[in-house]
């Protein structure tokens, strides 16, 4: 488990602007496939959100599904780091580079959710730990009991503790305000993950209060597009069922929805729907702050 005393948290508290001073790092949770991953190109990115938050720092890991564990050698033409690329250490909130799934330096929410936050609270410090995995189902491979496979959850979990230590070895405070969840695309396309997707959600999240110490720890979900145009998302009404039953069972989950978003393909949002979709979701944890 984490300390306590390197975390400012009160169980059941959401922090707000004003909660600590603004030399203690709020930091967020990123978590889920490719719309969290982030298939938007970075061209498409409008000038004001090329310049990085000077406050805001970065650690990510993320992969495409098929590209998962390859290295170079396995595709000379693809070109990149290997998968799944991650940052090694903090860095500026910015588009990560071409790595081998992608065809550019690419995007997910976390661009918008970041400049949302630093727009409401100028000067504070903020650190974003995204890990975003394409492709990949709740029930089998970020199942917080697995033993064999991907074990996405234990990837995570790592990966998050590893960047918290780097903040208490320095002697910085900090507190972890909320989970971000995108996921849930890869369940839509077996009726047995569709059918088990509630409970496991349900599962997950408590296991990630567990993990950290903190069982007032807020949840956020971006709602599972419904698959219109996906002919593989069979389920999806299913997993977007499963998804509202958690969050309004759940005093400290929100859910976003992205339906009138614009997509790029069958699936993923383009860069103004990525934009946005981090920007609804910043605005939900602030909302869902400010009433406590």
């Amino acid at each position: 488990m984490l300390g306590l005393g390197s975390i400012l948290w009160l169980p059941g508290h959401a922090a707000q602007a004003g909660d600590a001073p603004l030399d203690v790092v709020k930091v967020f949770l990123l978590a889920g496939q490719s719309n969290m991953s982030g298939r938007a190109p970075s061209v498409d990115l409008p000038e004001r959100y090329r310049v990085p938050p000077p406050k805001i720092q970065y650690d990510y890991a993320c992969s495409f599904g098929a590209g998962d564990l390859m290295k170079p050698e396995d595709d000379p033409k693809a070109g990149g780091p290997p998968e799944p690329h991650r940052s090694q250490g903090w860095v500026a909130l910015q588009a990560a580079p071409k790595h081998l799934s992608t065809p550019g330096e690419h995007f997910g929410p976390e661009i918008g959710f970041g400049h949302a936050l630093t727009a409401r609270w100028p000067g504070q410090n903020i650190a974003i730990i995204k890990h975003g995995r394409g492709a990949t189902n709740l029930a089998e491979e970020w199942a917080p009991e697995a033993t064999s496979g991907r074990q996405l959850y234990q990837d995570f979990l790592a990966q998050v503790r590893t960047a918290l230590a780097r903040f208490t070895a320095r002697g910085i405070t900090f507190e972890v305000c909320a989970l971000v969840w995108s996921q849930g695309e890869a369940d839509s396309t077996e009726r047995q993950w569709a059918e088990a997707y509630e409970r496991n959600l349900t599962a997950f999240f408590a296991r990630v209060r567990r993990d950290l110490n903190l069982p007032g720890l807020p949840m956020l979900v971006a709602l599972t597009g419904d698959g219109r145009n996906n002919p593989r998302m069979l389920f999806s009404a299913e997993v977007r069922r499963a998804q509202r039953a958690v969050v309004a069972r759940d005093p400290h989950a929100a859910l976003v929805t992205g339906d009138d978003l614009a997509l790029l393909d069958h699936t993923h949002y383009d860069a103004a729907g990525q934009l946005t979709l981090g920007e609804r979701l910043a605005e939900a944890y602030l909302k869902q702050a400010s009433a406590k």
